[in-house]
């Protein structure tokens, strides 16, 4: 009887080894660019890889409203870089219930602080809010003006004839309910950010994390923008399986970081598919073509309008006319404005990066050398008339958002105005418009001269891609994530061809296997 049991007892624990999983699922960012957010289970632990913002093009109804109960119920979160389509639903997850530790880079928390300080993406966070109701009334009477929502009690004592929402509702909820301009309270978003820094855990590139008796981790800088990174994950069960996911990979162009090492030889790649097969064909040189259009337009007395992302764009941008100003083609009296607050605080950010002598890690060495970003005559000062020549740098890049889409009115009808797209831009928003020779932008207008440069481009084109992957690549099984089914086809047949047999679409909300 007694050998009947230890043979029982053997019998289960090698069945157990024998159907252990690994899983991955997909919650975003698969079979669409938006909304990357992925889930890593084993027997023992579960990891999610980002929790991001859909795009308007990607976006379901529910989607920025929602996570599944599998990611609020995980115990791990890895953040690959600070971009919104990858870091954008983490207030709401926390929101609902997770509570577990978030990994990230230094340059990855300086800067996710930097923008959840100022309320970023929390419009879509439930909250019990209350607000003064003379404030609400004020604001609705003249059509102008905000008012502070707060939902910590501390704040409650402050505030005579309070209103309350009447169950949990959003920040864009109540914007739409009243038809006025709420904003949060900042007492209430410091609160609530000292808790969340609690969650935050800082890695090195290349430090090895144990999550589990049989799962760890490390980072791999992916050159993307400043702390992006890769994330290799290792798991022991009936034997090692090495997980590497790309994160958003950069293309080596870019003036501000390091090159991007190699991938690691893994048996499961997940690779970004942003850009699907394109060859953008871009060289150092087309640094110089945006140099001399710039010169071109200010010589001839214009004005030089770039909408251009808040995070790492507007800096390459900064960074890149300090370089012409080195070189004479900017005249040093001509005013540079850079107008939207959340570009600033993080030019901000990396400024006091630069001038850190014991930093010397978000940039390459070149940067510390320079000592700024800033060309002469930097000017954060709105104006009513905008002078010419000038330069004038705006958020959103895609000009449907923010202080770009006010300014669309008052310069796109203007023939002295030379519009430079330097970001992506989903096709139905004002700069995807444009990008397709559009005469108009609504009821406006297009007399501007609209050029598009794909050289400040954070992400990597098809050769970039390739160039990422190692010949010990060519026997992982690679699954291409962040990119429109439409790229899909064309990726693997041109991976194919470079040797690399084993490619696949990663379909979305499926729990995919993985075993060799």
């Amino acid at each position: 009887m007694k050998q009947r049991i230890i043979i029982f007892f053997i019998l289960l624990f090698f069945a157990n080894s024998l159907y252990a999983q690994v899983t991955v699922e997909y919650f975003g960012g698969a079979e669409r660019v938006s909304g990357s957010c992925a889930l890593l289970q084993t027997d023992e632990t579960s990891v999610i890889i980002d929790c991001g913002t859909f795009y308007e093009e990607n976006k379901l109804p529910a989607d920025n409203k929602t996570v599944d109960k599998q990611l609020i119920n995980a115990e791990y979160l890895i953040l690959t870089h600070a971009h919104v389509d990858h870091s954008g639903r983490i207030p709401l997850l926390v929101s609902k219930g997770f509570n577990g530790k978030i990994y990230l880079t230094k340059a990855t928390k300086d800067i996710l602080l930097e923008l959840f300080s100022k309320g970023w993406n929390y419009d879509d966070v439930e909250q019990n809010y209350f607000w003064s109701k003379k404030q609400r009334t004020n604001c609705q009477k003249k059509h102008q003006g905000t008012t502070t929502l707060h939902w910590y009690k501390t704040c409650l004592n402050a505030i005579s004839n309070t209103e309350t929402s009447n169950n949990k509702e959003t920040l864009s909820d109540l914007n739409k309910r009243y038809n006025i301009n709420f904003k949060l309270c900042k007492k209430c978003l410091k609160k609530q950010l000292d808790l969340f820094i609690k969650q935050l855990k800082t890695v090195d590139y290349n430090q090895e994390i144990k999550l589990s008796k049989n799962t760890s981790f490390y980072l791999v800088d992916a050159g993307h923008i400043p702390g992006s990174a890769s994330v290799f994950i290792k798991v022991k069960d009936n034997y090692l399986k090495k997980i590497l996911f790309s994160g958003d990979l950069g293309n080596n162009y870019s003036r501000l970081l390091n090159k991007k090492p190699s991938a690691p030889e893994a048996d499961f790649i997940f690779m970004e598919n942003t850009y699907g097969a394109t060859d953008r064909k871009t060289s150092q040189k087309d640094y110089d073509i945006f140099q001399a259009e710039i010169y071109k337009a200010l010589s001839h007395n214009e004005i030089v309008w770039i909408p251009a992302l808040s995070l790492n764009r507007t800096q390459k941008i900064l960074f890149e006319l300090k370089l012409a100003q080195n070189k004479g083609l900017i005249p040093e009296d001509v005013p540079v404005f850079s107008l939207s607050p959340t570009s600033n605080d993080i030019t901000n950010l990396y400024e006091k990066e630069i001038k850190n002598p014991s930093a010397q890690k978000w940039f390459n060495p070149e940067i510390y050398k320079q000592g700024s970003l800033l060309p002469k005559n930097y000017i954060l000062k709105k104006q009513k008339i905008y002078p010419k020549p000038s330069i004038i740098i705006s958020a959103s890049g895609m000009m449907d958002k923010g202080i770009s889409n006010s300014l669309i009115k008052h310069l796109l009808p203007m023939r002295d105005v030379n519009v430079f797209l330097v970001s992506y831009a989903s096709p139905q928003t004002p700069a995807g418009k444009l990008k397709k020779n559009a005469k108009k932008i609504g009821k406006i207008p297009v007399n501007a001269t609209v050029k598009s440069f794909d050289i400040f481009s954070d992400h990597p084109d098809i050769y970039d891609r390739v160039s990422w992957l190692t010949p010990a690549n060519k026997n992982s099984k690679i699954f291409l994530v962040h990119g429109d089914k439409v790229n899909y086809v064309p990726t693997k047949t041109f991976l194919n061809g470079k040797g690399f047999k084993d490619v696949f679409e990663m379909p979305a909300n499926k729990k995919l296997i993985l075993d060799n």
